[in-house]
């Protein structure tokens, strides 16, 4: 009895390792721009044979040049310093965009704004907090800026205190169906309100500064139809305000000292709702407009009059754009249709947002353990020379994250001081904090050059 179980238990072993075996030479499930990972029972036995291996990042801007019809600038950097390369040919279309804004900060009328694009690595305010922070601290400016009206992870985001009932029903480019890319804001989400439905929003002291009060909240509805929305500040003075956006986006603002601000929808007959905003009225802001698992293809379905009505009620100086983590996988190496569908997303906003910059920042480290020891997982070097030239192809600017975090081994030394998450992708808020440093301070090493050359009278 017990040799014929040891003899079933055997059997069972060399079955479930030939099966194993044989995935290896599976091909990778695809579906769409999402790829499941093979299974690669000897990839630590085969040593480093394969993947990224001997792939150096391209030097691009020798070759762009040569085909070039406007320009790669790329500001002489200080030891250390992974500077922004600037490909816009046309000067509203880069870094200058933004730099111009600071130039005139004091006598612009409002703040000088900046969106961020973005998947989960950037999500629940992770690095654009610690970045709007370091500008508020260096141009002015408070508040949390720009808050989607529900979450679908409450209380991870520190930056803001946000509270919301049941009223509320979300959609978001990635649902399965009920989507209308019509109605979706930046981030690719809306929200329907029933009468009754309630968001607020509270500044916080002990994260981060200049966050605890703010000058000014609006709230952003669009449609046909008609409502009524009261915003209560400081849990007691209130105003209400007639909403009849007549098909564009319709924007209503308190103006107080506030810490706290609620919105609560009255009346809706026929509205979506975008978010609300918690801003000061000079200085900088900086808008967080995450979406977890996206692509970032999202966006060239966003409706051109949404762009536009932004552009026109909360016009950005700069929108970086932040993805592509979710497309750069083990085993792909080739992003052609991602550059050119990026391209064309790129190319859409551009349309539509009239002197406003571009910034592409590209993926940062991503790691897997080849042949012992982790090591720049395959396909994250091929996006990253694919983001530039999706930079160069849109004659914006570029900024190379993967470089200014310090390369091959830069998620395992942020893990290791325990700045990054167990996925060897992903950062937390102290990394966060990290590499918001390193773009800020390419941002700012930017703008010092560009007033150098305008206080000589030349051109920037």
């Amino acid at each position: 009895m017990e040799r014929g179980y040891l003899h079933s238990v055997v059997w069972i072993v060399l079955v479930a390792l030939l099966l194993l075996l044989a995935l290896n030479w599976l091909p990778a499930l695809k579906v769409g721009d999402w790829q499941m990972r093979r299974v690669d029972l000897l990839g630590d036995l085969r040593g480093d044979s394969a993947g990224v291996d001997g792939e150096v990042l391209e030097v691009l801007a020798d070759d762009m040049d040569s085909q070039a019809t406007g320009r790669v600038v790329v500001d002489s950097c200080r030891a250390g310093m992974t500077c922004i390369d600037d490909m816009a040919d046309d000067e509203d279309r880069g870094m200058n965009a933004l730099y111009r804004a600071l130039e005139s900060i004091d006598t612009l009328g409002r703040p000088v704004r900046i969106a961020v694009l973005g998947d989960s690595y950037i999500e629940g305010d992770i690095l654009t907090a610690n970045l709007r922070q370091l500008l508020q601290e260096r141009y002015g400016g408070c508040g949390v800026g720009f808050v989607p009206m529900t979450s679908d992870s409450p209380g991870f985001r520190r930056s803001v205190k946000q509270k919301f009932n049941k009223a509320w029903t979300a959609h978001n480019a990635n649902d399965h169906s009920g989507y209308d890319s019509r109605w979706a804001n930046l981030t690719g989400h809306y929200y329907f309100g029933k009468s009754g439905a309630t968001m607020s929003l509270q500044g916080v002291s002990t994260y981060l500064s200049r966050l605890d009060t703010c000058s000014q909240s609006t709230f952003y509805c669009m449609g046909h139809g008609t409502g009524r929305v009261t915003a209560i500040v400081n849990g007691s003075q209130s105003q209400s305000f007639e909403l009849n956006p007549m098909g564009h986006i319709q924007g209503v603002t308190v103006t107080a000292a506030m810490g706290s601000i609620e919105w609560r929808v009255d009346r809706n007959d026929g509205l979506t709702f975008l978010g609300v905003s918690m801003d000061g009225d000079r200085g900088v802001q900086v808008d967080n407009y995450a979406l977890r698992a996206a692509s970032g293809h999202h966006l060239k379905n966003v409706s051109e009059q949404m762009f536009a009505d932004f552009d026109r009620i909360r016009h950005y100086d700069l929108v970086i754009v932040m993805y592509g983590l979710n497309v750069a996988g083990r085993q792909t190496s080739d992003f052609t249709t991602y550059r050119e569908r990026m391209v064309t997303a790129i190319d859409h906003m551009k349309r539509n947002m009239p002197g406003t910059g571009f910034l592409v920042v590209s993926v940062g480290d991503r790691e897997e353990k080849r042949g012992g020891s982790f090591r720049t997982m395959r396909g994250v070097i091929s996006m990253v020379n694919a983001q530039q030239r999706i930079a160069y192809d849109s004659r914006v600017a570029f900024w190379n994250l993967y470089t200014a975090m310090g390369g091959e081994g830069s998620i395992v030394r942020l893990v290791n001081q325990h700045l990054a998450n167990l996925d060897y992708t992903h950062i937390n808020f102290g990394g966060g904090a990290r590499l918001a440093q390193l773009l800020y301070d390419a941002i700012t090493w930017g703008h010092e050059q560009y007033h150098q050359q305008v206080e000589k009278g030349g051109q920037p």
